[in-house]
């Protein structure tokens, strides 16, 4: 028997959805013992009123319908094992942001919540008990990017026992904050804080530290992930190396020195900068000639030109991201720039106070005169979808106040202005630095500029722009300008994210699995995010997320055990060993064993996305807990409601389409109703027949959604095409079933992509009014 229970969510469902109403209409359906209905079902009143309720009416299975659940899932499943249920007897379907957040309409909103629960209690009653499997795993974990958020990871891991190995795509670890001078609020010596930090990394024997080199491929599953690394040659051993420096005195080739923001020059052979770690010369191998003049002149034979880049394999049980940020360079920013000397970015003006203040000299402009009028322009790029991002790039403010604070005490005489949208110094000693600024007579402009422009007279910089507090123009001249660029996932993050199977967001930064309660995790059991790769952070949010990704890791690894879900293909008929599932399979998680031909699933590598199914053509695999018997359960349920509207089955993925159309629930971004989501792990799993069956039910149109740019995508792609073949030839229009790319950042587009497939099915018009029934035999 099945016990249902409703959540009103505080209102916010419950002030859309007319509960009552809907708990009326579930009381009618056959095996629905009880239906309940709780303000907050999520609090511990609410979980125990569920654990009572099973109990006292002696149920077997367990609907519950409140928010989605990416929310509150797990803390149902394990209530209902509170309860003594197996916990998988158990479905959570989404009545806030698939419905109550997306419609207008209270009736519409209400009739949509009983389909949408009468489809849950179909499912629930084809469910059966479900065990995990106990497996050893890895108890080493994988650090990409060497920046102070990776650094911290690292060793809080590595002074907890647990090996790590560190991969940095650079030649020394430190990333960005390696280039800073002072860090704001305290203005404190950046590479004091950080240099220890990267000793500790160096001398530590739990890290091994791969520097040049970046993830190949990633394979295997959560507890054992396999992953290559391609360790590009570095031309030096770093045991070797005296760091006399001689090598670099013979190098002919000087290029752009990318830790000096491109002031200085470096040779083809070089220090990355005085406190690399490693502690070593490298060679650049896109510029170096290979003549062969430093290998000669090194004394300690450390030099090897010809080295070649290697791959080496690990298995590891975690893996953290920690791969830092880039900064805007085009765009906004080439609206401002005049040229290379006069127009500077916030981290070039960051070098030039190491450098050259740091050594009593002066700022001086192109023509070697002393510059005494600085200008700061904010949110170059940020705030600006059009020329840049469309988010508040956070740390640019703070960076500004801090650098014209520096600028100010090192050279009292200057005149600073500061061009701002908004002012956002929030955070702990933020405030005061703003004050200390003003105090030093550096002078704030609320209003940006629209251009950079050369007065022909005086060849000095100009800038007009109204303070909007004062309203007046105020027209500066001025020897340096500094822009501050948004900051930008950094450019491998989207080829990384695909090989680690994680989602990034509409910003392009990785996607955590809820931005409140998870904040550090992704959509992947056993791979996590820390600092910038996240969304711009500054360096004290970076290390609490770093912190907080070892704890994660480290509860995840515990004893070095797994228990893993038992959501995994299984072979429940004869294999002949055809190998289609081989190919298929996006995880390689199945393999056709050598003596008997047969195919096997390595459940550590399985992903549990069902690709595999419809590829076998003996039929004898199936995703457990998403057989086809419990998914068209659900559809016949959803359909069962009578209604004269255009009704749209989407079977949606869970990894990424099913989280986009949360997203445009939080979003508020109404829709229309006759859309009835199916949550699957992967749209890959729906063949042809269950397509077919779905149009047979009486839905009118079908929609699969899934990410475009994956192989579950691909094989959608392909079946949809198969099954649009499949209609016409029985006379039925092929653009009932309808295959739509959709991925987390492009949430926006649903409400669009809805309405306008439910146009062109209106114009078809309905299914009953063509042929019933569809399938043959």
């Amino acid at each position: 028997m099945i016990g249902v229970y409703i959540c009103e969510c505080g209102g916010n469902i419950g002030d859309v959805v007319d509960v009552n109403a809907v708990k009326e209409a579930i009381q009618k359906i056959p095996d629905v013992k009880t239906v309940r209905i709780n303000r907050f079902l999520c609090s511990k009143l609410g979980l125990k009123m569920i654990v009572d309720s099973v109990k006292k009416q002696n149920l077997d299975r367990v609907v519950v319908a409140s928010c989605s659940p990416h929310m509150h899932e797990e803390t149902f499943r394990e209530t209902v094992v509170e309860a003594g249920l197996n916990p998988y007897m158990f479905v959570h379907t989404n009545i806030r942001e698939q419905d109550s957040w997306v419609t207008k309409d209270k009736k519409k909103a209400t009739e949509k919540a009983i389909a949408i629960i009468s489809g849950a209690v179909g499912r629930a009653r084809k469910l059966e008990p479900l065990q995990k499997t106990r497996v050893e795993i890895s108890k080493e974990v994988m650090v990409i990017g060497g920046g102070i958020a990776g650094i911290t990871a690292a060793l809080q891991l590595a002074n907890s026992g647990y090996h790590v190995i560190m991969v940095e795509k650079k030649p020394s670890i430190g990333g960005r904050m390696a280039q800073l001078s002072k860090v704001f609020p305290t203005l404190d010596c950046a590479p004091c804080i950080l240099s220890p930090r990267m000793a500790d990394v160096d001398k530590n024997p739990n890290i091994t530290l791969l520097t040049n080199s970046e993830v190949e491929k990633v394979s295997g599953g959560p507890g054992n992930y396999e992953v290559k690394v391609k360790v590009k040659p570095r031309g030096v051993d770093v045991e070797k190396c005296l760091r006399c420096g001689k090598c670099e005195k013979v190098c002919e080739v000087e290029v752009p020195d990318e830790y000096e923001a491109g002031l200085y020059t470096r040779k083809a052979i070089y220090l990355p900068f005085a406190q690399a770690v490693p502690a070593a010369y490298t060679i650049d191998f896109e510029t170096c000639r290979k003549c062969g003049t430093c290998q000669k002149e090194c004394p300690a034979e450390a030099i090897n030109i010809n080295q070649e880049e290697r791959v080496e394999t690990f298995n590891v049980g975690a893996i953290i991201v920690t791969t830092g940020y880039d900064l805007l360079d085009r765009g906004e920013i080439e609206r401002y720039k005049v040229d290379e000397k006069s127009t500077i970015t916030s981290l070039q003006l960051e070098r030039l106070i190491e450098n050259e203040l740091a050594a009593g000299e002066v700022l001086k402009d192109s023509k070697g005169k002393r510059i005494k009028d600085v200008a700061f322009i904010l949110c170059v790029g940020s705030r600006n979808p059009h020329k840049g991002v469309s988010y508040c790039s956070k740390v640019c403010c703070p960076y500004a106040v801090k650098e014209a604070i520096l600028l100010k005490k090192t050279l009292p005489y200057l005149r600073i202005w500061i061009y701002y949208i908004d002012l956002r110094m929030a955070g702990r000693g933020y405030e005061e630095l703003y004050r200390q600024a003003r105090e030093m007579n550096i002078n704030f402009i609320h209003g940006k500029p629209a251009e950079v422009s050369v007065d022909p007279e005086s060849g000095r910089l100009q800038i007009v722009a109204e303070d909007i507090d004062t309203g007046q123009v105020i027209r500066n001249s001025l020897d340096l300008v500094v822009l501050c660029p948004a900051m930008i996932p950094s450019r491998d993050l989207g080829e990384l994210a695909s090989k680690l199977n994680i989602s990034t967001g509409e910003d392009g930064f990785i996607a955590e699995k809820h931005i409140k309660l998870n904040p550090v995790s992704t959509l992947r059991e056993g791979i996590y995010a820390a600092g910038t790769a996240l969304g711009p952070k500054d360096i004290r949010e970076s290390v609490v997320d770093a912190r907080s990704t070892a704890a994660q890791a480290i509860e995840f690894l515990g004893e070095g055990y797994k228990d893993i879900s038992p959501i995994k293909a299984r072979l429940v008929g004869e294999c002949r060993g055809a190998g289609e599932c081989v190919k298929v399979c996006p995880h390689n998680a199945i393999t056709l064993n050598e003596k008997t031909g047969k195919a096997e699933i390595n459940i550590l590598a399985c992903n549990g996305c069902g690709a595999c199914v419809p590829a076998c053509p003996n039929k004898a695999l199936q995703l457990a807990h998403y057989t086809k018997e419990q998914i068209l359960e659900e559809v016949r349920g959803l359909l069962s409601v009578p209604t004269e509207d255009i009704r749209i089955i989407g079977f949606f993925g869970d990894s990424t389409a099913y989280p986009a159309a949360d997203a445009a629930g939080v979003s508020r971004l109404n829709y229309p109703p006759n859309l009835l989501i199916v949550r699957v792990p992967s749209t890959a799993l729906i063949d042809t027949d269950t397509l077919i069956k779905t149009l047979e039910m009486g839905a009118d149109g079908i929609m699969l959604c899934e990410n475009g740019d994956t192989k579950e995508g691909e094989l959608t792609e392909e079946n949809v095409k198969k099954t649009q073949m499949e209609l016409e030839k029985r006379g039925i229009e092929k653009e009932r079933v309808f295959y739509q790319p959709l991925a987390i950042p492009a949430y926006k587009s649903l409400p669009y992509l809805v309405e306008t497939y439910l146009s062109r099915i209106k114009k078809i018009g309905k299914i009953v009014a063509k042929t019933t029934p569809l399938s043959k035999g």
